[in-house]
């Protein structure tokens, strides 16, 4: 199979042994992310870059992600001038008339006030999700691209793992956008029966962990379930547990 430079990551993730490959290509792109946000290089001392975390802040799992970075005093200067631009904002918005109470007589309807929207808004909003975004839908484009066009990634995709729910769901629907009629009724069959039949795997090892730990099934083997657990929160939840944590 041909390589280019923008199919070598769908390629590297899908010769992993992983319960989802996307997940894998997911995690590297958030890693690459996390480091672009403030790693070497300091892009946050950017002031374009620095323009947009005020604005968008963090969800919170990038939030750990990134106290979890050995730059503490990076983030610090991130938080900072995020939370003036937050302050800034509330205020002007806390001058704005207050919402009127429900009457007995009215609908209940739910509270509209510019502090709601700003914060509703904020909680949309994160500075990773958005860097990793720009690039993750060029990656699932591409995997379409190399069904159609390779048959040794076809070959590639049919002796996967299968997917986690989300990226079943993420390739399910974009799958009439990306593929041609030739292979797209192909590709439907050949994914549903990927996801069940590793989805059906996944959970009788995590079945079988959960009777090992019945002092009944003490002597028998363990077969594939020691690391069942982890495998399930890929396929259910989209989570990669790193060796560190398991």
């Amino acid at each position: 199979m041909k390589e280019k430079i923008y199919t070598i990551p769908i390629q590297d993730a899908f010769q992993q042994e992983s319960e989802c490959p996307v997940c894998v290509m997911y995690r590297k792109l958030e890693e690459n992310a996390i480091h672009y946000t403030i790693g070497p290089g300091a892009s946050y001392m950017e002031e374009d870059i620095r323009a947009q975390t005020d604005d968008q802040g963090f969800c919170q799992k990038h939030f750990r992600d990134l106290y979890a970075y050995p730059n503490k005093m990076g983030l610090a200067l991130m938080v900072k001038t995020h939370m003036d631009k937050t302050i800034k904002e509330l205020e002007k918005a806390t001058k704005a008339p207050l919402p009127i109470p429900n009457s007995m007589f009215r609908k209940k309807a739910k509270p509209s006030s510019p502090v709601i929207d700003y914060i509703e808004e904020q909680e949309k909003k994160c500075f990773v999700c958005g860097y990793i975004n720009q690039t993750f839908e060029s990656y699932m484009m591409t995997i379409f691209y190399l069904y159609e066009r390779e048959e040794e990634f076809r070959e590639q995709f049919a002796k996967c793992k299968g997917f986690c729910t989300s990226h079943y769901k993420k390739l399910f629907c974009l799958a009439p956008k990306y593929l041609n009629k030739k292979y797209l009724e192909a590709f439907f069959k050949e994914l549903n029966e990927i996801y069940l039949e590793n989805f059906k795997r996944v959970r009788d090892d995590v079945e079988w962990f959960i009777c090992k730990n019945d002092y009944r099934y003490k002597e028998e083997p363990w077969k594939n379930a020691k690391d069942a657990l982890p495998r399930a929160l890929t396929k259910t939840g989209s989570i990669i547990v790193s060796s560190e944590e398991e």
